[in-house]
C-alpha cells in the first residue's frame, strides 16, 4: 500500500502565480531535495505524518471544494500517480507545483514549475527538460539581479516573476526587467498570502 508523508492538509486561496484567488485544497508533502536558504515553508522539510490515498482523500473531502493543489517541500520526492489518479477519480482538479528537478508523468490538470538557481547542479537550466512541455506556467523566486538572467525566453506558457517575500527592491528590479524586455506572458505577481495576511 503506497502511503505519503504529508505535512499538512488545509483549506485557502491560491496566493501565488497565475491562479491567484482560486480556492484550493492544498495537500503540502514533506522533505525537500534542494532546501534554498529563502524558503517560506521550511517547517515541511521535516518528516510529517504518514497517510495512505484514502485517508488523504478524506482528509480533502472535509472541504466544499473540488481543486487539490500538491505543494511541499517539493512533492515530486514521492510517487504521485497513485494520489493523483484517486484524487482526479473522486472528482478533483488537481495541481501540483515543483522545482523540476525530479521527474514524474502525472497528467495533472495545472502545473506550476518553479525552477530554483540551487537546481542547477542536478540539471543545466535547474530542471529536467520534459516539463517544459507540461507546465502551465513557470515560477520564478527572485533573490536578486542575478536570478532575472535565469529567466528563459522559450517557455510557451505564463513566466511568473515573484519578488522574494515581497521585497520592494525586488519588485522595482522585476518592474524595470519586464519594462526592459516587453515581452508577452510574462507577468509580476506578489504572494498574495502576504499582502493581505491570509493562510
Amino acid at each position: 500500500m503506497v502511503t505519503y508523508t504529508v505535512c499538512e492538509i488545509f483549506y485557502s486561496l491560491q496566493g501565488e502565480g497565475m491562479l491567484q484567488g482560486l480556492p484550493m485544497v492544498f495537500v503540502r508533502l514533506s522533505g525537500c531535495n534542494l532546501r534554498c536558504d529563502f524558503c517560506d515553508t521550511k517547517y515541511a522539510w521535516e518528516k510529517g505524518q504518514e497517510m495512505t490515498v484514502e485517508a488523504i482523500l478524506k482528509a480533502v473531502r472535509n472541504y466544499s471544494c473540488h481543486r487539490a493543489c500538491l505543494t511541499g517541500g517539493e512533492p515530486f520526492l514521492q510517487p504521485l500517480l497513485p494520489l493523483v489518479r484517486r484524487l482526479k477519480q473522486a472528482g478533483y482538479w488537481v495541481a501540483a507545483e515543483t522545482n523540476g528537478t525530479l521527474w514524474q508523468e502525472l497528467g495533472l490538470d495545472w502545473l506550476t514549475l518553479s525552477p530554483k538557481k540551487e537546481g542547477l547542479r542536478l540539471h543545466q537550466n535547474g530542471y529536467d527538460e520534459r516539463f517544459r512541455k507540461v507546465a502551465s506556467e513557470f515560477k520564478y523566486v527572485i533573490t536578486n539581479a542575478e536570478d532575472l538572467k535565469r529567466v528563459e525566453n522559450n517557455q510557451g506558457c505564463p513566466v511568473i516573476l515573484q519578488p522574494v517575500d515581497n521585497n520592494p527592491e525586488m519588485v522595482k528590479a522585476i518592474i524595470d526587467f519586464l519594462k526592459k524586455e516587453g515581452r508577452p506572458q510574462r507577468f509580476l505577481r506578489l504572494q498574495l498570502q502576504k499582502v493581505l495576511n491570509f493562510r
